[in-house]
């Protein structure tokens, strides 16, 4: 699939991995910009997590102009679903550290997209929040899967002049956006203060969307991001500068250079509620019939995680109808061929993903799920198939598998590389592979049994 967020432009489905930094001056559109990145990405099957502290983000859950809202659950803030986890030290109350932490693991042992609403809390305890969130989050995440993080305002938790106990947010993220896509995350990076956010983070983003800006000093700020990414003669640059002023609100550059994507934008319209003061400051009081997804069962799946002493079994998540599902850990998982079943949208036993079609779709529950390899064990026709062959022929050296060792392998026997990528995140997300302190993987063949025609995967 692709990411549809314009008229005239789909990203493609792995640009969740992608950094973007979201650049605007207020109300020129940057957090309705993130939006619909937001929802095609959970549309596209990969989870998100918002950092919100403006207490607008909840808006996902509810659909508009007859469309659904999305299954995200809410930590915090005046919509939330879930409490961010504080206790009370000397009458006042601090962070649980180590219940934020399991709600972490929680979020990703379940599945589920979050948004983490800090905007009731004082300055220095959402610092506080968003270190100890990020920081677990970047240290768990590798084996879940893809994830793409949306951090609103994200000057405050990284500026560029550090001090005091923004050292340690800012610590957080400049480690997601340098290295999280060594753990399967991706991130986005909102901001009309681009001349206050740190530099040395602002220049780590890979793809630009700069919508109108006006400021001298935040000009400046983007041309740090050009002259990192760009030759500096490029005959685009000087008209490309003077455009920005005169973006409409929603419009935008989108420059992402090792894609050659540089395309003049206007986003589409959001398919959510964009739950801005604006909104509800407007005359038309019938859309404010506000109906928010029902995510109960996302909430289960979350507190058999959360709440339950010892340890509970991981477990999958329903998903709302037409939506795919993402990629997520269970017990069991794996995949069966035959025609996709649309989910219901309850709450669902451990479900079947297919991936000999290019999309990921929810199967038939099956207690065990195999890989239905077309042809044989020795010349299997998919990715997926053809990975499980060569790490299960090479068993001797299990703990030191890469992409680009898995590309050579395949050079070796001839086999072309399409899908291979996509077929080592799954392995990946399945936790057949896990990351070590090396940066490589180990394949755990005892999970990967191999017939003549089928490959069943058993993960934890």
């Amino acid at each position: 699939m692709s990411l549809r967020i314009a008229a005239n432009l789909s990203l493609p489905s792995d640009a969740a991995l992608w950094t973007f930094a979201d650049l605007a001056i207020k109300g020129a559109g940057k957090t309705y910009a993130a939006s619909v990145l937001a929802e095609e990405m959970v549309k596209d099957g990969t989870p998100i997590v918002a950092i919100d502290s403006m207490g607008i983000w909840w808006g996902l859950r509810v659909g508009v102009d007859n469309h659904e809202g999305l299954p995200i659950v809410v930590f915090g803030g005046s919509h939330k679903d879930l409490s961010i986890p504080v206790r009370q030290e000397k009458n006042r109350p601090i962070v649980d550290e180590d219940r934020l932490k399991l709600m972490v693991k929680a979020i990703l042992e379940a599945g589920v997209s979050a948004i983490l609403d800090t905007s009731e809390f004082s300055k220095n305890m959402q610092r506080r929040i968003v270190t100890i969130f990020v920081n677990e989050l970047y240290h768990l995440n590798a084996p879940y899967g893809v994830r793409h993080v949306f951090i609103e305002e994200a000057d405050q938790w990284c500026p560029q002049k550090l001090s005091g106990d923004v050292t340690a947010s800012a610590g957080a993220i400049d480690d997601l956006v340098r290295r999280g896509g060594n753990f399967n995350l991706g991130c986005t990076l909102i901001t009309q203060r681009s001349a206050v956010l740190n530099k040395d983070v602002l220049t780590q983003a890979n793809c630009l969307i700069v919508l109108r800006i006006l400021h001298k000093l935040d000009k400046k700020a983007v041309e740090t991001w050009v002259e990192s990414m760009a030759r500096p003669d490029d005959p685009r640059i000087k008209k490309w500068y003077d455009s920005l002023r005169d973006l409409k609100d929603g419009e935008a550059w989108i420059w992402h250079p090792q894609t050659k994507l540089f395309e003049r934008i206007q986003f589409r319209k959001r398919e959510t509620l964009h739950a801005t003061r604006e909104y509800f400051r407007q005359a038309e009081f019938e859309q404010k019939d506000i109906r928010m997804m029902d995510v109960a069962s996302f909430i289960t799946k979350f507190r058999a995680v959360f709440d339950v002493k010892p340890r509970p079994e991981r477990s999958l998540i329903g998903q709302q109808p037409g939506v795919p599902v993402p990629l997520v850990r269970s017990r069991e998982v794996g995949v069966i061929g035959g025609d996709p079943v649309v989910p219901t949208g309850n709450p669902s036993p451990p479900q079947t993903i297919d991936i000999l079609r290019s999309n990921p779709v929810v199967q038939t529950v099956r207690s065990l799920i195999g890989i239905v390899v077309p042809g044989d064990a020795d010349h299997p026709k998919t990715a997926l198939g053809k990975i499980a062959v060569v790490m299960k022929d090479d068993s001797r050296h299990s703990q030191h598998w890469t992409l680009t060792r898995v590309e050579k392998q395949f050079k070796a026997r001839q086999w072309p590389l399409d899908g291979i990528e996509e077929a080592f995140n799954q392995l990946i997300s399945w936790g057949i592979l896990r990351i070590q302190s090396n940066k490589a993987y180990t394949f755990y063949a005892s999970r990967v049994e191999i017939t003549e025609k089928t490959v069943n995967v058993i993960a934890p």
